[in-house]
C-alpha cells in the first residue's frame, strides 16, 4: 500500500496515486476477473486429469458451511464449492471465484487430522477467497512488470522466470506479498475458527503437519511463495493465543463477537 508524505507537491501526489488507481481498476475489472476464472478453471481441469476426483465426506461440507456462515463477506457471495481429489499428500487450494480444493489425505486414517485441523485448512483457504488474493496478486504483478495490458497468464509466466533471479526487485516484491497473504490467511482463519467454536490452535498444529517445522531448501536458495515455516508457526501461535478459546462459547455467525483478548 502506498504511503504519502506530508508536504509533497501536487504533481508528486498524482504520480504516486496513478499506480494505485491502475491497480484498483484492475481489481474491479469484470473482464480481468473472468480472465482469472478461466485460468483457474483450466488449472482445475488439468489437476483433475492427473488425479481421480473423490467425494469429500459430508462432515467437511458441514464444516465449510459453518465457516462461510461466520463471515459476512463470504455469505455475500460468490457461492463456494468444495472439490476433492485422491492424493496421499496434505494439500489445499482456493480459487477466487468460489472453490476450495482438498486432497483426500485431509480425512485419511494415516494423516489422522482432527476435525478442528481440517476446519483450519478450510478456514485458511476461505480467507484467501475473502481477500481475493489471487486477483490482488495478478493485478500487482501486472504493475510490477510495467505492463498493465498484459494477459494474466503471460504475466504469470514472466513472473515465474523472475522468481529465479535473486536480484529481481519484482520477484522480491511478489514474494513479500505472497508471504503477507499467507500470514493474513492464517490469522483470518484463526478468527473464523474461533467464531464457530473450534480451537484456533488447530491452525498451528495443521500448518506444522503440512509444512513441517524447518525451512526448506527452496526457501534458502531463491525464496518461496510461502513464508519461512518457523516464522509462520510463531505468528500463527501468537494469533491463536490472542483470540483465546472456550469450546463452550460457540458464537453465532451473525452475532457480534467479543474483542480478542490481549496477550
Amino acid at each position: 500500500m502506498a504511503r504519502f508524505f506530508h508536504g509533497a507537491s501536487r504533481l508528486l501526489l498524482v504520480c504516486l496515486m496513478a499506480p494505485v488507481a491502475v491497480h484498483s481498476a484492475c481489481l474491479d475489472d469484470p473482464a480481468r476477473a473472468h480472465e482469472l476464472r478461466v485460468l483457474d478453471e483450466a488449472q482445475v481441469i488439468d489437476l483433475m486429469d492427473q488425479h481421480p476426483v473423490v467425494a469429500a465426506p459430508q462432515k467437511l461440507h458441514r464444516i465449510m458451511a459453518s465457516l462461510i456462515a461466520a463471515s459476512p463477506r463470504l455469505r455475500a457471495g460468490p457461492s463456494i464449492h468444495l472439490l476433492a481429489y485422491e492424493d496421499d499428500e496434505l494439500n489445499a487450494y482456493a480459487a477466487d471465484h468460489g472453490m476450495v480444493i482438498l486432497t483426500s489425505a485431509m480425512w485419511s486414517e494415516r494423516q489422522a487430522l482432527s476435525d478442528d485441523e481440517v476446519a483450519a485448512v478450510i478456514a485458511h483457504e476461505l480467507a484467501h477467497i475473502e481477500g481475493r488474493d489471487s486477483m490482488v496478486e495478478a493485478c500487482a504483478n501486472l504493475q510490477r512488470l510495467g505492463d498493465p495490458a498484459l494477459r494474466i497468464e503471460d504475466a504469470r509466466d514472466r513472473m515465474a522466470l523472475e522468481m529465479f533471479n535473486p536480484r529481481s526487485p519484482a520477484a522480491r516484491a511478489a514474494r513479500e506479498e505472497l508471504h503477507a497473504q499467507e500470514h493474513a490467511a492464517d490469522v483470518r482463519g484463526i478468527e473464523l475458527l474461533r467464531r464457530v467454536g473450534r480451537d484456533p490452535a488447530a491452525m498451528v498444529s495443521v500448518l506444522a503437519k503440512i509444512h513441517g517445522t524447518e525451512a526448506t531448501g527452496l526457501n534458502l536458495l531463491m525464496g518461496s511463495s510461502h513464508p519461512d515455516v518457523k516464522e509462520r508457526l510463531a505468528k500463527a501461535r501468537e494469533a491463536a493465543q490472542a483470540v483465546g478459546f472456550n469450546r463452550g462459547d460457540r458464537a453465532s455467525p451473525t452475532a457480534p463477537h467479543p474483542t480478542p483478548k490481549a496477550r
